[in-house]
């Protein structure tokens, strides 16, 4: 069974449960073009100059545990600052 299991929420959009910072589509950003000894702590850090971070996680290869050279930052946004 899946971590995450998508059921409809309102309207077209999909909800999962469980996960644990809800809705990410306008608060996870893409992070490319990434150098392969970069940590998602180094990602974390380096990211935290633009307000609060929830998660940093660059993405690795599940065989050789290498880095692919891209990630994702997800920030925390308040109802303020929309």
């Amino acid at each position: 069974m899946a971590a995450y299991q998508p059921i409809r929420g309102i309207g077209s959009s999909l909800q999962f449960l469980n996960h644990p910072f809800g809705e990410t589509t306008y608060t996870k950003v893409f992070v490319g073009g990434l150098a392969w000894e970069t940590q998602s702590e180094t990602l974390h850090r380096y990211f935290e100059q633009f307000g609060e971070i929830l998660e940093a996680v660059v993405i690795a290869d599940n065989h050789t545990e290498r880095s692919k050279g891209y990630g994702f930052v997800s920030i925390c946004i308040l109802h303020d600052d929309i």
